[in-house]
């Protein structure tokens, strides 16, 4: 009696899912999973000398007995890495430098502010004590003024250059009066004439007045020279810290604007 035996082969899914010829399978369908980058470990704080020695521990541990590691190459990479070592520390240490540097240069700078308004202070101070010495003197400055005390004393200051011969002098006074005198002969460069000296009837009374000088060459037309604003220094004053002279009553000018003083 023969017994059907039945073959499983064919009973499987598998074997039964048969496609026919010429047809394709569908491809499966949905996204696609994106894929994850590849991160490698990072060593934020770089390979120290510790880690380096450890390293070096670790590959003679595990080195092949037949095929040790060459002496030689183990020297070099000992000495490579000192050498990157000592660049490192002395990197470090020019920028340590550079800070000190840094700082030595903002005292420096701050010294120097410093001394230079301590000078200023003294020069000022310095400037002030001559000024305070000139009080009483007669200052000269360019201009075209004399001014007369209230004794009559005064000073006229001009330069007629490289001419001489007979001159006058012009007084005009704040009311518009004016008085001529004669002072021939006159010489060449600066001249200086004493108020009081001077052939006036009657002598200036005390003020401000405009002064004009003339001179009249080989006996030709009388021309005007060179004049300076003159007076007796009255006293003194400051500001912003500076010294300013008080010439008669009314002109003030600081004291390097003075070209002479005179006793």
């Amino acid at each position: 009696m023969i017994s059907a035996v039945r073959n499983t082969f064919f009973d499987t899914p598998a074997a039964m899912n048969t496609t026919a010829p010429g047809a394709t399978e569908e491809p499966p369908k949905g996204d696609l999973a994106p894929s994850t980058p590849r991160s490698l470990p990072t060593n934020p704080s770089g390979m120290g000398r510790d880690e380096f020695l450890k390293m070096l521990v670790a590959q003679l541990k595990n080195q092949d007995p037949l095929n040790p590691m060459d002496g030689k190459d183990m020297a070099a990479q000992l000495a490579q890495f000192s050498s990157v070592e000592q660049l490192i520390k002395m990197n470090e240490s020019m920028d340590a430098q550079k800070g000190a540097q840094a700082q030595v240069v903002t005292a420096l700078d701050a010294l120097t502010k410093t001394q230079n308004e301590r000078a200023d202070e003294l020069a000022s101070l310095v400037e002030g004590q001559m000024a305070m010495s000139t009080v009483g003197k007669t200052g000269v400055t360019p201009g075209d003024n004399v001014y007369v005390d209230a004794s009559g004393r005064g000073s006229v200051l001009v330069d007629t250059g490289t001419r001489s011969g007979n001159g006058r002098l012009s007084f005009t006074a704040a009311d518009g009066t004016v008085r001529t005198v004669d002072v021939s002969p006159i010489g060449k460069g600066q001249q200086a004439f004493d108020v009081q000296q001077l052939q006036l009837e009657p002598p200036l009374a005390s003020g401000k007045y405009t002064i004009k000088c003339e001179v009249a060459t080989d006996g030709g037309q009388y021309q005007s020279v060179k004049t300076y604003t003159t007076g007796r220094i009255t006293g003194m004053r400051y500001e912003q810290g500076n010294p300013i002279l008080i010439i008669g009553d009314d002109l003030s000018l600081p004291m390097s604007k003075l070209t002479q003083i005179r006793g």
